[in-house]
Protein backbone atom coordinates (compact mmCIF):
# COMPACT_ATOMS: atom_id res chain seq x y z
CA UNK A 1 0.00 0.00 0.00
CA UNK A 2 1.19 3.25 -0.99
CA UNK A 3 1.25 5.77 1.80
CA UNK A 4 0.84 9.71 1.27
CA UNK A 5 1.72 12.59 3.38
CA UNK A 6 -0.81 13.85 5.54
CA UNK A 7 0.23 16.86 4.64
CA UNK A 8 -0.16 16.71 0.80
CA UNK A 9 -3.56 14.66 1.22
CA UNK A 10 -4.55 18.02 2.79
CA UNK A 11 -3.50 20.14 0.12
CA UNK A 12 -5.20 18.05 -2.23
CA UNK A 13 -8.21 18.45 -0.65
CA UNK A 14 -7.81 22.16 0.11
CA UNK A 15 -7.20 22.36 -3.31
CA UNK A 16 -10.54 20.58 -4.35
CA UNK A 17 -12.76 22.73 -1.87
CA UNK A 18 -11.38 25.83 -3.30
CA UNK A 19 -12.39 24.66 -6.72
CA UNK A 20 -16.19 23.85 -5.38
CA UNK A 21 -16.35 27.19 -3.86
CA UNK A 22 -14.74 28.94 -6.90
CA UNK A 23 -16.68 26.50 -9.42
CA UNK A 24 -20.32 26.35 -7.19
CA UNK A 25 -20.49 23.05 -8.62
CA UNK A 26 -19.20 19.64 -6.72
CA UNK A 27 -17.39 17.17 -8.88
CA UNK A 28 -17.68 13.27 -8.30
CA UNK A 29 -13.90 13.01 -7.36
CA UNK A 30 -13.98 16.48 -4.81
CA UNK A 31 -17.33 15.19 -3.30
CA UNK A 32 -15.86 11.49 -2.50
CA UNK A 33 -13.26 13.75 -0.78
CA UNK A 34 -15.20 15.56 1.76
CA UNK A 35 -15.49 14.06 4.74
CA UNK A 36 -18.41 12.41 6.80
CA UNK A 37 -20.43 15.58 8.61
CA UNK A 38 -20.12 15.79 12.12
CA UNK A 39 -23.27 17.32 13.74
CA UNK A 40 -23.71 18.49 17.18
CA UNK A 41 -26.27 18.61 19.01
CA UNK A 42 -27.69 18.93 23.00
CA UNK A 43 -30.18 17.76 25.26
CA UNK A 44 -33.45 19.65 23.98
CA UNK A 45 -36.43 17.41 23.79
CA UNK A 46 -38.34 17.03 21.93
CA UNK A 47 -36.27 18.52 18.98
CA UNK A 48 -33.35 16.62 19.89
CA UNK A 49 -32.32 14.58 22.54
CA UNK A 50 -30.52 11.14 23.57
CA UNK A 51 -33.22 8.48 23.71
CA UNK A 52 -33.07 5.46 26.25
CA UNK A 53 -31.15 3.34 24.25
CA UNK A 54 -28.45 6.36 23.65
CA UNK A 55 -29.23 6.70 20.21
CA UNK A 56 -29.79 10.81 19.18
CA UNK A 57 -33.88 11.32 18.47
CA UNK A 58 -35.89 14.02 18.34
CA UNK A 59 -38.23 15.84 15.79
CA UNK A 60 -35.49 17.44 14.34
CA UNK A 61 -33.41 14.97 14.42
CA UNK A 62 -35.78 12.78 12.56
CA UNK A 63 -36.13 15.20 10.29
CA UNK A 64 -32.26 15.97 9.41
CA UNK A 65 -31.47 12.41 9.51
CA UNK A 66 -33.99 11.58 6.25
CA UNK A 67 -32.93 14.87 4.39
CA UNK A 68 -29.43 13.49 4.50
CA UNK A 69 -30.11 9.99 3.72
CA UNK A 70 -31.97 11.05 1.20
CA UNK A 71 -29.41 13.63 -0.30
CA UNK A 72 -26.48 10.96 0.04
CA UNK A 73 -24.84 13.00 2.52
CA UNK A 74 -23.09 10.60 5.39
CA UNK A 75 -22.72 12.10 8.85
CA UNK A 76 -22.33 11.80 12.70
CA UNK A 77 -24.62 12.84 15.28
CA UNK A 78 -22.79 13.91 18.77
CA UNK A 79 -25.20 15.01 21.56
CA UNK A 80 -22.79 17.41 23.41
CA UNK A 81 -23.21 20.49 25.95
CA UNK A 82 -24.70 23.16 24.11
CA UNK A 83 -21.76 25.72 24.56
CA UNK A 84 -19.27 22.76 23.13
CA UNK A 85 -21.65 21.69 20.75
CA UNK A 86 -21.78 25.35 19.01
CA UNK A 87 -18.08 26.59 19.36
CA UNK A 88 -17.18 23.04 17.43
CA UNK A 89 -19.49 24.37 14.31
CA UNK A 90 -17.89 27.71 14.80
CA UNK A 91 -14.34 26.51 14.66
CA UNK A 92 -14.23 22.81 13.21
CA UNK A 93 -14.13 22.58 9.18
CA UNK A 94 -17.31 20.11 8.34
CA UNK A 95 -18.91 20.35 11.70
CA UNK A 96 -22.62 21.57 12.12
CA UNK A 97 -25.28 22.53 15.20
CA UNK A 98 -28.56 22.18 15.43
CA UNK A 99 -31.41 23.29 16.63
CA UNK A 100 -30.06 26.62 16.46
CA UNK A 101 -31.40 29.71 16.48
CA UNK A 102 -31.07 32.03 13.63
CA UNK A 103 -29.93 35.62 15.04
CA UNK A 104 -28.26 38.32 13.26
CA UNK A 105 -25.28 38.10 15.46
CA UNK A 106 -24.50 34.65 14.19
CA UNK A 107 -25.83 34.94 10.40
CA UNK A 108 -22.67 35.28 8.52
CA UNK A 109 -20.63 32.34 11.02
CA UNK A 110 -23.12 29.65 9.20
CA UNK A 111 -24.23 27.62 6.59
CA UNK A 112 -27.94 27.51 7.45
CA UNK A 113 -30.60 24.78 6.54
CA UNK A 114 -34.37 25.44 7.80
CA UNK A 115 -36.22 25.71 9.54
CA UNK A 116 -36.54 22.25 11.03
CA UNK A 117 -38.72 23.48 13.94
CA UNK A 118 -40.61 26.88 15.71
CA UNK A 119 -39.51 27.06 19.17
CA UNK A 120 -42.46 29.40 21.22
CA UNK A 121 -40.01 30.89 23.13
CA UNK A 122 -41.86 30.90 27.12
CA UNK A 123 -41.37 31.66 31.03
CA UNK A 124 -42.39 29.20 33.36
CA UNK A 125 -42.93 28.84 37.09
CA UNK A 126 -43.59 26.08 39.69
CA UNK A 127 -47.75 25.61 39.46
CA UNK A 128 -47.29 25.49 43.32
CA UNK A 129 -46.40 29.21 43.16
CA UNK A 130 -49.06 30.51 41.10
CA UNK A 131 -47.10 33.25 40.07
CA UNK A 132 -48.83 36.25 37.36
CA UNK A 133 -46.80 37.75 34.45
CA UNK A 134 -47.93 40.03 32.09
CA UNK A 135 -44.65 40.93 30.00
CA UNK A 136 -40.75 40.31 30.18
CA UNK A 137 -40.37 43.65 32.61
CA UNK A 138 -41.95 41.94 35.67
CA UNK A 139 -38.89 39.08 35.28
CA UNK A 140 -36.48 41.93 36.78
CA UNK A 141 -38.06 41.48 40.33
CA UNK A 142 -37.98 37.21 40.35
CA UNK A 143 -34.96 35.12 40.02
CA UNK A 144 -34.62 33.71 36.01
CA UNK A 145 -32.71 30.75 35.31
CA UNK A 146 -31.83 29.99 31.76
CA UNK A 147 -28.66 27.51 30.69
CA UNK A 148 -25.26 28.61 28.96
CA UNK A 149 -25.27 29.56 25.36
CA UNK A 150 -28.60 29.85 25.54
CA UNK A 151 -30.15 32.61 22.73
CA UNK A 152 -33.47 32.25 24.96
CA UNK A 153 -31.60 33.33 27.59
CA UNK A 154 -29.27 35.69 25.95
CA UNK A 155 -32.17 37.39 24.33
CA UNK A 156 -34.08 37.89 27.92
CA UNK A 157 -30.78 39.06 28.89
CA UNK A 158 -30.36 42.04 26.29
CA UNK A 159 -33.58 43.67 27.91
CA UNK A 160 -31.71 44.54 30.77
CA UNK A 161 -33.09 40.94 33.14
CA UNK A 162 -30.50 39.34 35.10
CA UNK A 163 -30.32 35.40 34.09
CA UNK A 164 -28.83 33.04 36.41
CA UNK A 165 -27.36 30.21 33.79
CA UNK A 166 -26.84 26.31 34.42
CA UNK A 167 -24.98 23.95 32.99
CA UNK A 168 -27.92 22.67 30.71
CA UNK A 169 -31.67 22.80 30.52
CA UNK A 170 -32.37 19.99 32.72
CA UNK A 171 -30.20 21.43 35.57
CA UNK A 172 -32.13 24.73 34.69
CA UNK A 173 -35.24 23.14 35.55
CA UNK A 174 -33.66 21.31 38.70
CA UNK A 175 -32.75 24.50 40.50
CA UNK A 176 -36.52 25.83 39.61
CA UNK A 177 -37.95 23.06 41.53
CA UNK A 178 -35.50 23.54 44.15
CA UNK A 179 -36.15 26.61 44.96
CA UNK A 180 -33.12 28.73 43.53
CA UNK A 181 -34.81 30.03 40.91
CA UNK A 182 -38.38 31.99 40.50
CA UNK A 183 -38.85 31.47 36.89
CA UNK A 184 -36.80 30.01 33.74
CA UNK A 185 -37.30 30.74 30.27
CA UNK A 186 -37.06 27.80 27.64
CA UNK A 187 -39.01 26.69 24.81
CA UNK A 188 -42.42 26.03 25.47
CA UNK A 189 -42.21 22.68 24.15
CA UNK A 190 -39.06 21.48 25.72
CA UNK A 191 -40.08 22.79 29.24
CA UNK A 192 -42.91 20.93 29.35
CA UNK A 193 -41.56 17.69 28.11
CA UNK A 194 -38.90 17.62 31.06
CA UNK A 195 -41.48 18.66 33.26
CA UNK A 196 -43.45 15.49 32.58
CA UNK A 197 -40.33 13.25 32.33
CA UNK A 198 -39.17 14.64 35.58
CA UNK A 199 -42.82 14.69 37.31
CA UNK A 200 -42.30 18.24 37.98
CA UNK A 201 -45.65 20.41 38.20
CA UNK A 202 -44.67 23.49 35.97
CA UNK A 203 -46.93 26.68 35.13
CA UNK A 204 -46.96 27.78 31.85
CA UNK A 205 -46.83 32.31 32.62
CA UNK A 206 -45.88 33.53 28.89
CA UNK A 207 -45.17 33.10 25.55
CA UNK A 208 -42.98 36.17 24.16
CA UNK A 209 -41.63 35.18 21.10
CA UNK A 210 -41.69 32.10 18.18
CA UNK A 211 -38.20 31.22 16.89
CA UNK A 212 -37.51 29.26 13.53
CA UNK A 213 -34.52 26.64 14.55
CA UNK A 214 -32.03 25.81 11.97
CA UNK A 215 -29.39 23.37 11.00
CA UNK A 216 -25.96 25.29 11.12
CA UNK A 217 -23.10 24.52 9.76
CA UNK A 218 -19.03 25.89 9.53
CA UNK A 219 -18.78 27.50 5.74
CA UNK A 220 -16.08 24.56 5.19
CA UNK A 221 -19.52 22.90 4.45
CA UNK A 222 -19.75 23.21 0.23
CA UNK A 223 -22.75 25.49 -0.78
CA UNK A 224 -24.06 22.34 -3.05
CA UNK A 225 -23.89 20.06 0.04
CA UNK A 226 -26.84 22.77 2.36
CA UNK A 227 -28.83 23.19 -0.86
CA UNK A 228 -28.85 19.80 -1.54
CA UNK A 229 -29.76 19.08 2.00
CA UNK A 230 -32.50 21.93 2.12
CA UNK A 231 -34.15 20.76 -1.18
CA UNK A 232 -34.77 17.26 0.52
CA UNK A 233 -35.72 19.01 3.66
CA UNK A 234 -38.03 20.81 1.99
CA UNK A 235 -40.10 18.27 -0.13
CA UNK A 236 -40.17 15.95 3.06
CA UNK A 237 -41.87 19.04 5.12
CA UNK A 238 -44.30 19.33 2.26
CA UNK A 239 -45.14 16.31 1.85
CA UNK A 240 -46.27 15.83 5.67
CA UNK A 241 -48.36 19.05 5.61
CA UNK A 242 -50.37 17.56 2.84
CA UNK A 243 -53.73 16.57 3.99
Amino acid sequence: MVKGSPGRHSQRLSSMVATVLISGQISAAAWAQIPPLTINTEEYPPFNYRDSHGAVAGTATQLLRSALSQAGIEARFRVLPWARAYTEATLRDYHCVYSTTRTEAREALFHWVGPLVVNEWSVFGLAERQLKLTDLNDLRYWRVGSFRADAVGDYVANQGIEVLRAPSERENIARLEAGFLDVIVTGKATGEFIAKEQNIALQHLLTFFYAPLYLACHPSVPREMIERIQTHLDAQLAAEAMP
